[in-house]
């Protein structure tokens, strides 16, 4: 079932259809907040979001009555990559594919949630691997509570915001000087990024811990897509990853082997840890980076 993986790890974004699915009925249908309170999932969005789970909404809504209505929920601070119209063009499987390429996500990676079979269907036939499911077959708010990780200060919604920030100044930059490499480099330039290596021995759990999820959950950049190796290095401590360097202490110097966390930062804020490099008598065995990073070219550093 597509709702289970949302126990198992896989879905990194959750996309809400809005009428009859995040709250029952239509905005036109509800009088008072109390009616869009009643029986609405909107608590699961936060409750998801403490849990490492991002949530987007696609919705063909009035989008300022809709968004006043997340608010009243109290949820719309807790929404990444709105796409929410009335416009008759507006097409559900084209503005998944919009968030998703804006959040760096693949398919196989997200849940759509809809109450329309025919919209389901349709974000399916069109992205290939995306999950979607009807409001009424999610897991229970207990099994909900277990899933993805604890993150009860939305660290990663709030890296999310990072991204979503960017991708609206990128916007703005395109709609200015227009597309091509020339801008492309330019406002890459304008982002101020900066990397930063450290050595992962003496590495902290909740950096272990981190990573582990990196290596399980990256995959458009995730160079060497080692995957169980990692975490079995991890737990049975038996190679040489968090070991010294063999040829001294510093970058480079024809050093065999090291390993680097990878930290990033932009204008647009703090990224945190969001890499690992690690080579072993001479052989690359590890080289990957949050999906989140796509376009800051790091992996390029």
């Amino acid at each position: 079932m597509a709702a289970a993986a949302l126990c198992d790890g896989d879905v990194k974004m959750v996309i809400w259809d809005l009428d009859g699915t995040l709250w029952r009925g239509t905005l036109d249908e509800a009088d008072a907040d109390d009616d869009l309170a009643d029986g609405s999932l909107a608590p699961l969005i936060r409750l998801l979001a403490q849990r490492g789970i991002v949530s987007s909404v696609c919705s063909f809504n009035d989008e300022e009555r809709a968004c006043a209505a997340l608010q009243r929920l109290g949820v719309w601070e807790l929404i990444v990559f709105p796409a929410i119209s009335f416009d008759s063009a507006f097409s559900k499987p084209a503005a998944i594919r919009a968030t998703l390429s804006a959040a760096g996500l693949s398919p196989a990676n997200a849940l759509f949630c809809d109450d329309e079979p025919r919209h389901r269907a349709a974000a399916a036939a069109a992205l290939p691997g995306l999950l979607t499911c009807a409001p009424s077959l999610l897991p229970p708010e207990s099994a909900l509570r277990r899933c993805g990780s604890a993150d009860p200060g939305c660290s990663r919604l709030q890296k999310y915001r990072l991204l979503e920030a960017r991708r609206r100044a990128e916007a703005a930059a395109v709609s200015q000087a227009g597309a091509g490499d020339a801008a492309a480099q330019r406002f890459l330039d304008s982002c101020e990024v900066v990397v930063r290596l450290r050595p992962l021995r003496g590495a902290s759990d909740e950096d272990l811990d981190r990573l582990v999820a990196l290596t399980q959950r990256t995959n458009r950049l995730n160079y060497t897509r080692r995957r169980r190796g990692w975490y079995w290095e991890l737990l049975e401590r038996d190679t040489d990853l968090l070991a010294p360097d063999r040829a001294g202490g510093g970058r480079g110097g024809g050093l065999e082997s090291f390993t680097w966390k990878v930290y990033v930062s932009d204008r647009f804020g703090e990224h945190g840890l969001a890499g690992l490099v690690a080579v072993r008598r001479g052989a690359l065995r590890h080289f990957l980076f949050s999906c989140r990073l796509l376009g800051l070219h790091v992996e390029d550093a």
